[in-house]
Order: C-alpha cells, then sequence, then structure tokens
C-alpha cells in the first residue's frame, strides 16, 4: 500500500492523535478533504479502526512508541 506524501502526513498526524478538524486547519484543508484521506488511508493500509491505524504508525516508524 503506497501512501502518497499527503496521506503520510496525515496518517502520522491521526496516529499522534490529533482529530480531523485539528488536521484540516494545520494543512489548510477541509475537514472533509482529511476525512477522505483518512478513509483512503484506512483502506490502503487495511485498518478498519483509529487504534489499528496507530499501531501500522508505530510499527511502521511513523511515530515514537511512547
Amino acid at each position: 500500500a503506497c501512501l502518497s506524501a499527503r496521506e503520510f502526513e496525515i496518517v502520522r498526524l491521526l496516529a499522534l492523535g490529533h482529530t480531523v478538524r485539528a488536521i484540516a486547519e494545520q494543512l489548510c484543508l477541509s475537514a472533509k478533504t482529511v476525512s477522505n484521506h483518512q478513509s483512503a488511508i484506512r483502506r490502503k493500509l487495511g485498518a478498519s479502526t483509529p487504534a489499528q491505524l496507530v499501531r501500522i504508525a508505530v510499527r511502521n516508524g511513523l511515530v515514537p512508541a511512547d
């Protein structure tokens, strides 16, 4: 599953605990756009829950495993 640079950035922020709205504001995107990216990311990575997404991000070194 190849993530785009934007998807990579969004998955990292999601895994760090940022909300869709906060990510949208930070990246100057609409919340709907971030939500669409999140759906694509979860589909590409096979994550059905936010916790699975975080585990995948930690396992792949996108965020520290604190």
